[in-house]
């Protein structure tokens, strides 16, 4: 059994703004994309990485991959328009057998912990599809016509979920392709796994882990 991880890397950053995407952005010196990966590269428990990305993106992410000897990247796939379709390419790309796990992970969440991918690795081998969340700790509100409030939403059972998110590859691939026969667009992979029927442990996450998506986010560790 082996542990793949998937990164889908496509984004153009939009909503934070400027001209180059934010993945390739640096953070103390260094690529966002690249510190994500290096979690990975240097975890004992994961055997290969595949980085899902745009045609126009595959000469930068080679180079970087060959200057900081990401060697456990082992193949830059042609991603799709949507996140859904992009880890999807990666993952009928992987080679991987039944009861292997697979990973995915965001390009620009990389704050993670080696502790926790071990953690949640090590969860997957148990309970088949694994994701890591925070409990809701803020108020929530359903607003309405005109941004009335129409109540406020119980969050004791809710959580913000976050990646690497883990599944064996059989439960995945059967969960896209239920996904795409129903025409169905989930947010993520765990939503995928739901509508397929599987049940999605959710263990705890990381208050650090965030996914960088303005700039102020930088400067949050």
């Amino acid at each position: 059994m082996k542990v793949k991880v998937i990164i889908p890397a496509s984004g153009s950053g939009i909503r934070f703004g400027g001209n180059t995407p934010k993945q390739f952005l640096k953070s103390e010196g260094k690529e966002i994309i690249v510190r994500t990966i290096e979690k990975f590269n240097s975890n004992r428990s994961v055997n290969e990485i595949i980085i899902s990305t745009k045609l126009e993106y595959f000469e930068k992410i080679s180079s970087l991959v060959s200057r900081y000897k990401l060697t456990k990247v082992k193949k830059i796939v042609q991603g799709g328009n949507l996140r859904q379709d992009s880890v999807y390419s990666a993952l009928i790309n992987s080679g991987a057998d039944d009861e292997d796990i697979i990973l995915v992970h965001d390009a620009v969440r990389p704050f993670i912990t080696s502790k926790k991918i071990t953690e949640i690795i090590n969860e997957a081998r148990k309970e088949n599809c694994v994701i890591p969340g925070l409990p809701v700790s803020e108020t929530l509100k359903l607003v309405g016509k005109n941004n009335f409030v129409d109540k406020t939403i119980d969050r004791n059972s809710l959580y913000s979920i976050q990646t690497p998110q883990a599944f064996r590859y059989k439960i995945l691939i059967r969960s896209f392709e239920k996904a795409y026969r129903d025409n169905f667009i989930g947010t993520d992979e765990s939503s995928l796994a739901e509508n397929a029927g599987y049940k999605v442990k959710v263990i705890q996450g990381e208050r650090n882990n965030i996914k960088i998506t303005v700039k102020e986010d930088l400067k949050l560790k």
